[in-house]
């Protein structure tokens, strides 16, 4: 493959870069996504839809952004799909929208919040904009967005903010695990040389591909990026069949799995019987037939998982970074959470704040920073009787924040 012209101006310049210091993130909350989850095609012909952008800008308040300052957040991530602004192209709704995010950028920055900038596509199929095609046939178009955003990214304070390149790469597990070339590495450069380009003092966040795990960014060589103005982000959900059971966008059996306790050494052969019921009925009424067997072979897999499993990637990254030289606080995990709330998922709190804990002390026992998934939603941290989306107590122990207590 032919390397562009941008990507051969990031390996000139490899291990030259030498900007400014990346912003420090220590205690951080992952913020909405959508309220209107449309295609992009419905989205772009309601003239209401993207009037606000990102709509979730209808919803926030000030008071809430302040909240979160209030209760001992030290910044926030804020995902933002990246699709409708790739899909309008350059030009004046490219722009206006454009406008939006630095909009949203503000709010947090006016709540003495350091902000992220994640852009976060959504899986579209075929459409334009989802992260298939930026990943794929428009990808040079993505990058020509990035470059812009960045370029707006950098009238702001240098010291606050962050662009986050792509969220979770949803592709090149082969390169990861499967010893086949690796396609993300030379993609990423290409984005990141875009984006600093605009923006020398800009930190950036970069990860690894194959949803963004840990195992993924340690399959990275850093030497390639040869910038000391940029963070390493990786997410972590182990034990997945935990922190995802019920989770309506993930396959069976998970998806119809309840009940599953934490940490998994709370797993009696009586709950696994149960759950295994359980489940297998759901599975059965939702699709006329249940698989049983695979049911219990997660549900046993699961009651075989050590406790400390929660918190291997977490070393992982660790080992990485100390193998590689990089200070640790320039590590981030940039998500972690369970679903909680979904309808169906009875899962006593206590259980879901120890995931919190174990997840959240591990990270700071190695010197990163971490961002909590999510502040509202079926993994959401907001207690939903509260005012202005705080956090419960219980909740705000197992973060570790003060609250203003």
């Amino acid at each position: 493959m032919r390397l562009s012209l941008t990507l051969c101006i990031a390996l000139a310049l490899a291990g030259s870069l030498a900007g400014a210091e990346p912003i420090l993130l220590k205690r951080g909350i992952n913020g909405d996504l959508w309220h209107n989850w449309g295609s992009i095609a419905e989205l772009r012909a309601d003239p209401e839809a993207l009037a606000v952008f990102p709509d979730w800008r209808r919803m926030v308040t000030p008071a809430m952004m302040e909240a979160l300052s209030e209760q001992g957040f030290d910044f926030i991530r804020m995902p933002t799909d990246p699709g409708p602004a790739l899909a309008a192209g350059p030009g004046a709704e490219q722009d206006r929208l454009i406008d939006g995010m630095i909009a949203a950028v503000q709010m947090g920055l006016d709540a003495d919040l350091k902000v992220i900038l994640d852009l976060h596509p959504l899986p579209r199929g075929a459409e334009i904009g989802g992260i298939e095609s930026l990943l794929g046939s428009h990808f040079p178009d993505y990058v020509a967005l990035v470059a812009r955003i960045a370029q707006r990214l950098a009238e702001l304070p240098q010291d606050r903010v962050a662009l986050e390149l792509l969220n979770e790469p949803s592709f090149d597990c082969e390169g990861v695990y499967a010893g086949a070339p690796p396609k993300w590495p030379a993609m990423q450069a290409e984005l990141h040389a875009a984006a600093r380009a605009e923006a020398p003092d800009l930190t950036i966040i970069l990860t690894g591909a194959c949803w963004g795990q840990a195992n993924a960014l340690a399959s990275l060589d850093p030497a390639h990026i040869g910038d000391d103005s940029v963070l390493w982000t990786f997410h972590s959900y182990v034990p997945f069949a935990y922190s995802h059971q019920g989770a309506v966008w993930t396959e069976a059996p998970v998806r119809y799995l309840r009940d599953l306790p934490y940490p998994p050494s709370l797993m009696t052969p009586d709950t696994a019987a149960r759950v295994i019921a359980d489940s297998a009925a759901r599975m059965a009424e939702a699709e006329g037939l249940a698989d049983e067997g695979a049911i219990a072979r997660e549900v046993e897999a699961y009651a075989g998982t050590a406790d400390s499993d929660a918190t291997y990637e977490i070393a992982v990254a660790a080992s990485w970074a100390d193998a590689h030289g990089i200070p640790r606080d320039r590590i981030l995990l940039g998500e972690f959470g369970a679903l909680h709330t979904a309808d169906g998922v009875t899962q006593p709190i206590e259980w879901y704040h120890a995931f919190l804990a174990d997840k959240r002390r591990a990270a700071e026992a190695a010197g990163m920073g971490w961002a909590v998934l999510s502040w509202k939603g079926d993994m959401g941290v907001a207690d939903p009787e509260a005012p202005d989306r705080r956090l419960s107590p219980g909740t705000c122990r197992a973060l570790g924040l003060p609250c203003g207590n």
